[in-house]
């Protein structure tokens, strides 16, 4: 698919810029906003030839009617990869949108993927990945950091260490991040809105009837979800 990147003072000028670059009109390509203009950035877009699947049209005509429900003005871009879709909602109602500590990106993506693949048979059903202004790809890049630092923290120091409470988007990143770590396990205590993931040093566990060394986890209600495709559309908890 032909696309190019540009950049303008405006949004709509960004936009402008490419399609006369692309030689066609605006309603002959898909415009991804990678980011908004600012007091020291231009805003930047993304353009591409218009070739949307029959499932792209699905996936961002209810991401649009939701998004209506919800009263917000927001550009909503829908890719569909090859397990999954991919979808960029940007505009200047962003911030509410994502939500404090992401919560509301998190939740409108649960209820969305629940929507999407109800009815659906299990091998028809596909996951649909939420973000916006790349808060996601952040977000789980700062906490992936974090958990391994954490992790060699517990390691030199062999001590167990709790995290704030965080909600279900965030613990999962935790024990994504070091489910392959052969020194700590993660497991998640408490009840939300208090719910925590603790980091904890194997040396320093007692083997409990429920411990699986294979798997680096106790096997709780928190972490096998991950491997379950209910997890994919429900806001399980982790």
């Amino acid at each position: 698919m032909k696309s190019i990147e540009t950049q303008g003072k405006t949004v709509d000028q960004a936009i402008e810029i490419g399609v006369y670059k692309l030689g066609c009109t605006r309603d002959d390509v898909k415009i991804e906003i990678l980011e908004q203009a600012g007091l020291f950035n231009k805003a930047r877009v993304r353009l591409s030839i218009n070739t949307s699947s029959e499932a792209e049209d699905e996936v961002k005509n209810l991401i649009e009617k939701l998004i209506e429900l919800m009263g917000l003005d927001l550009e909503v871009y829908v890719e569909e990869r090859e397990t999954d879709f991919f979808a960029n909602i940007t505009g200047s109602d962003s911030s509410l949108f994502i939500g404090k500590h992401g919560e509301s990106i998190e939740q409108f993506q649960s209820v969305l993927n629940a929507i999407y693949n109800k009815d659906k048979p299990r091998e028809e059903s596909k996951r649909i990945t939420v973000d916006s202004n790349n808060y996601a790809t952040k977000r789980q890049e700062t906490l992936t950091n974090l958990a391994k630092r954490t992790a060699g923290k517990v390691i030199r120091e062999h001590k167990d260490f709790k995290f704030e409470a965080m909600n279900s988007y965030e613990r999962r990143i935790i024990h994504s991040a070091l489910a392959g770590n052969d020194k700590v396990i993660t497991e998640s205590y408490g009840n939300e809105p208090n719910r925590y993931v603790m980091i904890k040093l194997k040396s320093n566990l007692s083997k409990s009837k429920n411990y699986d060394a294979s798997k680096d986890y106790f096997e709780d209600d928190t972490v096998k979800e991950l491997d379950s495709h209910e997890s994919e559309i429900r806001n399980d908890d982790n």
